[in-house]
């Protein structure tokens, strides 16, 4: 029970950032906005997650969870505000850059909250529902890009509004002392290989990539399929399915290795993307979705507790800001490559997926046949 306001504060800011990601990409879309150009205003957003990277875990330490959480919130609440002021691209990608750092401390804080307070045992379940309630949170807020117009200001103050209303909850928190589960249980401890660390990076960077293009160009290339009067549903259906096999892939990690979940994940994101491609009907539409979302959206949390091992206190802290500084990077360079191959491209977003899976799953089968002979400490 002492998580619920964490959950609930959780829910709502994922509500409003969620939908105002989306909300970005439809209606410079809507503008007659190149699709080149609406991918660099969804990178500055990750490039804003990049450069908060360096500075998150400081700013935790001095303030506090619960006081970085309401920065956060106040800076999304006056950005998303901003963007209804004006329509010149410059200062979008300023305003997109300072909420991406806002999400990337929130995402910091309250990921290394969640896995600090949970016994070592059951870290692996606690990331699950963790990720089980942001996806949902995810899910819903696509709902909104079919309810309210997203050609005029009402969407941008709408987002604008849940974020405001996540502060709530933050009253009831109180942020956990790392300085003492550090002292219970030793800063290093349970630190895993340098090489597993590296592999959990690699898989974060991959991560990354795969769902910055989802989110910034995804809607764009249903549209493209002449499935415009749908996006919001179908990208509902895509983020639902990853949030339903939150749970199922914790258990079957646990069971299998993160390692073969990693391989069963790139399987399913690159067999989805060649049905969409191959197939890009409506019969064929769902299921291939379905693939897609269970694959790409669980890949995050797999290589997240592969690379933190059984890490606590603040040396947790500073694993997970690595571990987003990778995932930054990924969500930085992923939509704008993948919306240049979406210009010259008709299934330029799919074919982007399938080259990136393919390259991951190469890695992966080399990992396996190489880096499992010791190599000493490098990477």
């Amino acid at each position: 029970m002492h998580l619920v306001p964490l959950y609930t504060h959780l829910i709502l800011l994922t509500l409003g950032n969620a939908f105002l990601v989306t909300l970005v990409s439809v209606y410079l879309n809507g503008q007659g906005a190149p699709a080149a150009q609406i991918g660099l205003v969804g990178a500055a957003f990750y490039l804003g997650m990049l450069g908060a990277s360096f500075f998150a875990d400081k700013l935790i330490q001095q303030w506090g969870q619960v006081r970085a959480l309401v920065l956060c919130c106040l800076t999304l609440v006056l950005t998303a505000v901003a963007l209804t002021w004006t329509s010149q691209l410059p200062v979008w990608l300023v305003l997109r850059m300072v909420a991406g750092m806002a999400a990337a401390v929130s995402f910091v804080a309250l990921e290394s909250w969640v896995l600090g307070v949970a016994p070592l045992n059951r870290r692996s379940s606690a990331m699950a529902r963790y990720m089980l309630v942001y996806y949902f949170s995810y899910g819903i807020s696509q709902l909104f890009i079919d309810w309210i117009p997203a050609g005029g200001q009402t969407a941008f103050w709408l987002a604008a509004g849940v974020c405001g209303l996540a502060l709530l909850p933050l009253w009831w928190m109180r942020s956990p002392n790392l300085d003492v589960e550090a002292a219970a249980e030793g800063a290093g401890a349970g630190k895993p290989p340098r090489a597993d660390r590296a592999l959990g990076l690699a898989g974060c960077l991959v991560a990354g990539m795969l769902l910055g293009g989802l989110s910034a160009l995804m809607p764009i290339q249903l549209k493209q399929l002449a499935l415009g009067e749908e996006v919001g549903l179908y990208m509902a259906w895509l983020i639902l399915c990853g949030m339903a096999f939150q749970l199922p892939n914790g258990s079957l990690a646990d069971r299998l290795g993160k390692r073969a979940m990693m391989a069963v994940q790139t399987l399913m994101v690159g067999a989805g993307c060649l049905l969409l491609w191959e197939f890009g009907g409506n019969s064929m539409l769902i299921p291939a979705l379905a693939l897609v979302g269970a694959g790409a959206y669980t890949l995050y949390p797999t290589t997240m507790s592969f690379a933190c091992g059984n890490m606590h206190g603040r040396a947790l802290v500073r694993m997970t800001q690595k571990l987003m500084f990778a995932y930054s990077i990924g969500s930085l360079t992923g939509p704008v490559i993948a919306g240049m191959m979406l210009d010259k491209f008709q299934a330029g977003l799919f074919l982007f997926i399938i080259l990136l899976v393919a390259g991951w799953a190469l890695w992966l089968l080399l990992v396996r046949l190489v880096l499992d002979k010791p190599l000493g400490d490098a990477v």
